[in-house]
């Protein structure tokens, strides 16, 4: 693990990203100690614009947008790494299902994420919702069910291409059992990509919880950076604070996160990184 970390601090991007991701984390896990007020709590006028007292200002009911923003941080990002894992868990055990087991298994599962793939996502995620409502965990599974078939395709191909490797054909040589062989001696050497696209999966997850809290689709019962946004559309003009620091936020995330893929992409393909910088192969 020291070594990794080591290797993406020497990435030119990872580090970056890295230290952006780490302090959202910590801001996530000590929001309610480092917000002066609760989410809920109405502290003054409302549509103040920032100042000393209110250096985000305050919402259209008076609450502060500091708190909000910082209290948001634990839910966003819960929903954008919890959703690309629970994408991961999906997306990889029908990658490794049909990377493994070619003919029908193979043909089925992957025409399946096929289909998966080519509707768009929002309308995925708006037909999970209007289905089964939008509950903090079951908007997780809608995300999650709009975006595992990149898991998929990504584990798929890395299982193809390994199959054919000699440690494998040995390990069948050797009778070893096929939970084996998939577990202990393909899956490994498949998921340094993966985690690459884990992080990718994360920032998808956080745009998506984004467009569906400003359509109003999100947890009433949650605050995120996306819920925020929806009250906001009203004051655009009049009270500019409240879309700008939500947005904010969820820019910065999104950029931390595509900037520790870039990093952990030059660590696991340290060639990717020589072309960009145009160094000999």
């Amino acid at each position: 693990m020291r070594g990794m970390l080591g290797r993406l601090a020497g990435t030119r991007y990872g580090i970056a990203g890295l230290l952006i991701m780490l302090v959202l984390v910590l801001l996530a896990v000590f929001a309610p100690v480092l917000a002066p007020y609760g989410p809920r709590q109405q502290v003054g006028i409302s549509l103040l614009p920032p100042s000393r007292a209110f250096p985000m200002g305050t919402d259209n009911i008076g609450r502060d947008m500091l708190s909000l923003v910082l209290i948001s941080t634990r839910a966003s990002l819960l929903i954008g790494v919890t959703a690309a894992l629970a994408a991961l868990l999906v997306g990889g055990t029908v990658g490794m299902l049909a990377g493994y087991w070619r003919g029908t298994t193979e043909a089925v599962l992957m025409r399946l994420a096929e289909l998966f793939q080519i509707l768009p996502v929002i309308v995925v995620v708006l037909f999970a919702i209007a289905l089964f409502g939008s509950s903090f965990w079951l908007l997780i599974a809608a995300v999650a069910l709009a975006i595992w078939p990149l898991e998929a395709r990504l584990i798929y191909g890395q299982f193809v291409n390994l199959r054919q490797r000699e440690f494998v054909a040995a390990a069948i040589v050797a009778d070893m059992p096929a939970w084996h062989i998939v577990l202990r001696e393909i899956l490994p050497n498949a998921l340094p990509p993966v985690i690459v696209q884990v992080a990718l999966d994360a920032s998808l997850a956080i745009l998506i919880e984004s467009g569906l809290g400003f359509l109003g689709l999100s947890d009433a019962n949650m605050v995120s950076w996306g819920q925020l946004l929806f009250p906001a559309q009203t004051y655009l003009q009049s009270a500019w604070w409240m879309s700008v620091f939500p947005g904010v936020a969820i820019c910065i995330a999104v950029i931390g996160l595509n900037l520790l893929a870039d990093g952990l992409n030059e660590v696991v393909n340290p060639r990717a990184g020589q072309r960009l910088v145009g160094l000999p192969e």
